[in-house]
């Protein structure tokens, strides 16, 4: 091909893609690198004696409140998911439905327990599942799990592509994180302080006084000493001190059981949300994996688009 004998259009149209995917290749090589480096560099804390702020931490998955959550296409328990819907167009698939679970669960290391709101996170999970069929909900609810870690998930993906009927109309995909699974996190980290508690005690204070003040049957008959059918600001008092006292008495009971850590995005953009089924050694060689292959792109559509100015112009 002939590059100085493209009409204007053609020739502006392969330069700016050659550039654009050489600028965006070179993008996400760095966003990797430097994922894969911080994976490395960053040392592993201990959620007892963990530093509030920016942490990396390592442990076992459990739901938070005991009971595991269902999957949407297959009904897994499980403690995190990803699922997309999606109906074969003309050209292409379209996106039906797709969503992932917002709700948090416990990351435990052995020293104490630590709350992963996982909204925003960047999440590699334990497997997926990839199937096709013919109704807008999966008749079948128990596909392949392709594992993550294993370098031959990848062949396994490709044949299931190869294998699904041209026919089928649905493609499902559903990606899942178990109890029990070994999870690596980096994250923000922070604990429930003497002050954040003190608010926790005085919002359960608030509706228990609020709760009582339904009851009023039950509230004169308690604490109306002087019988007259109301309750004087003396004898509000008391309720305040009651509710109080059984509120304090609650909340210290209830306080062994409860997780005081949480681990969620930061504030700060620059700073990775990470949750990961892999060891933190496969992880950053899984993002240097993609960073090579980044800059693979990187270097081959740059070397297109300087082919094609030289040849135009020069």
């Amino acid at each position: 091909m002939d590059v100085r004998l493209l009409d204007a259009g053609d020739f502006g149209f392969l330069a700016v893609a050659s550039s654009l995917l050489a600028v965006g290749s070179l993008y996400f090589a760095f966003n990797h690198l430097r994922r894969a480096r911080l994976v490395e560099d960053t040392p592993t804390a201990r959620i007892r004696s963990a530093p509030q702020g920016y942490v990396e931490l390592v442990g076992k998955v459990a739901p938070h409140n005991g009971e595991p959550l269902r999957s949407p296409l297959t009904g897994s328990p499980c403690c995190w998911y990803r699922f997309k819907i999606e109906r074969r167009g003309q050209k292409d698939w379209e996106t039906l439905e797709q969503g992932e679970s917002p709700l948090p669960f416990v990351l435990d290391d052995g020293t104490e327990r630590c709350l992963v709101d996982p909204r925003g996170a960047e999440v590699t999970p334990t497997d997926r599942s990839l199937w096709y069929g013919w109704n807008r909900f999966p008749e079948e609810t128990n596909p392949p799990r392709i594992p993550v870690a294993p370098s031959s998930a990848w062949v396994r993906r490709a044949a299931i592509h190869a294998q699904a009927d041209v026919s089928s109309r649905y493609r499902y995909s559903e990606e899942r994180i178990y109890p029990g699974d070994r999870l690596y996190a980096i994250g923000d980290f922070n604990t429930l302080g003497d002050a954040e508690q003190a608010r926790e005690r005085h919002e359960l204070l608030r509706q228990r006084l609020v709760t009582w003040k339904q009851d009023r049957a039950g509230l004169l008959a308690r604490f109306d000493s002087n019988r007259d059918g109301e309750i004087d600001p003396e004898e509000w008092e008391r309720v305040r001190q009651s509710a109080a006292a059984q509120v304090n008495q609650d909340y210290a009971n209830a306080l062994p059981e409860r997780v005081l850590h949480r681990l969620r995005k930061d504030a700060d953009r620059r700073k990775p949300f990470l949750l990961s089924s892999l060891p933190q050694r496969e992880l950053a060689r899984h993002h240097r994996l993609y960073a090579g292959i980044a800059t693979g792109l990187f270097l081959a559509a740059g070397a297109a688009a300087t082919f094609l100015i030289a040849r135009r112009f020069f």
